[in-house]
Parts: structure tokens; sequence; C-alpha cells
């Protein structure tokens, strides 16, 4: 498994404890995104023969959102949960 670790800039993670401690998901959403955008396309960019099934997708990212509520703290998972869920 690979593990995908976003540098924040200290106003990007800042912008992204507020808006988790208001419960925006919209926000929190976007900011994410934001800061995952430069490596997704990186990852998208490189040839790779390995696909991955729907249910192993799926495991991945219960234990992607596992993990981030983790370190965030369990208070967010719901809005993370909600997150994925969209």
């Amino acid at each position: 498994m690979t593990t995908i670790t976003p540098t924040l800039s200290l106003e990007l993670e800042q912008k992204l404890r507020e808006s988790i401690a208001h419960h925006d998901t919209e926000n929190v959403r976007q900011l994410l995104a934001d800061a995952f955008a430069p490596t997704v396309e990186v990852l998208l960019a490189e040839k790779t023969d390995v696909a991955i099934h729907n249910d192993e997708f799926e495991v991945i990212a219960d234990q992607l959102a596992d993990d981030f509520a983790a370190c965030v703290g369990s208070d967010v998972f719901p809005l993370f949960r909600l997150c994925r869920q969209s």
C-alpha cells in the first residue's frame, strides 16, 4: 500500500482546521482536493498496469477515512464519511 502525505502550508492547514471545527463539509472537501491535486496529477501521469477492483478500492478508501479521522480527531469522522459518500 502507498501512503500519500500532503505538505500543507500553515495557511492551508489553518483553513482546514477552521473548516473542520465549523463542520464546513464543502470547504473541507475543496481544501483536501486542492492539497492532493498536484500529487494526483503526478500519479495519473505515471503508467501503471495495476488494476484495482471496486471492492479493493472500498477497503482502501475506508482505511484512508479511518486514518484521516485518527489524525484530525474522531469528531470529524462522520463529516469525512459524509464527504466520501457524496
